[in-house]
């Protein structure tokens, strides 16, 4: 058996307003580590209260949503800042199941490191289109070792309305969870595998980070 990490290290970055700081030292007892970040940063689950008034927060989505078998959607072949079309999920998606987490992998994070601009500014990214191509197939979650929607590049240049997020608005809408900013996709051997998801249970909440791990046989 193997484990597969697929979660970001938690660490100041330019994107996310981040500290992790010391509370206590030895001197004056057990070492302490204090942690400030925001709830969608760095490895996180979205859970459709993001988008949705009156849905599931992150502590209320049900474990059997984040664990479970997966589908790894090789799309290393995408250049940079290409989209993602159905044809795309056509050629690399044959073997998606409903009720699957899907993981779509673009090796985004080994042509450019995700603690610099280029990584969002290069990324592929999913149309509207392919965002409804999941819907008949209902999988329960699906990942991304990239920026999924085009606008999050544009971000800290404007502010972009909510309806421009085209793949939040199809996923979150139909109840499938946002797994964002995963990473070690190419370690995973075969096209599927079990999965674990675990973001935080933060109460009221519409996510929280969460720590990804790969289960392979």
């Amino acid at each position: 058996m193997r484990l597969i990490d697929l979660s970001l290290p938690i660490k100041p970055h330019h994107r996310w307003p981040t500290e992790v700081y010391q509370i206590k030292q030895y001197e004056t007892g057990f070492r302490t580590t204090g942690a400030r970040l925001e709830a969608h940063s760095f490895t996180h689950v979205d859970s459709p209260l993001h988008l949705v008034p009156g849905t599931a927060t992150i502590d209320e989505v049900p474990l059997t949503q984040l664990v479970g078998p997966a589908a790894v959607v090789d799309l290393t072949y995408k250049r940079d800042r290409e989209a993602i079309t159905p044809e795309d999920l056509d050629r690399a998606g044959g073997h998606v199941q409903p009720d699957d987490i899907v993981l779509l992998r673009t090796d985004l994070g080994r042509r450019y490191s995700w603690e610099t601009p280029e990584f969002w500014q290069q990324a592929p990214y999913l149309t509207r289109e392919a965002a409804e191509w999941f819907l008949p197939r209902r999988p329960k979650a699906v990942g991304y070792d990239f920026p999924q929607d085009y606008v999050i590049r544009e971000m800290g240049r404007r502010v972009p309305a909510v309806e421009e997020f085209v793949v939040h608005q199809t996923f979150l809408r139909n109840n499938i969870l946002n797994v964002e900013y995963l990473t070690n996709l190419h370690e995973i051997r075969k096209p599927r595998v079990q999965v674990f998801i675990l973001p935080l249970k933060l109460e009221t909440a519409e996510g929280a980070p969460a720590r990804v791990v790969a289960v392979e046989e």
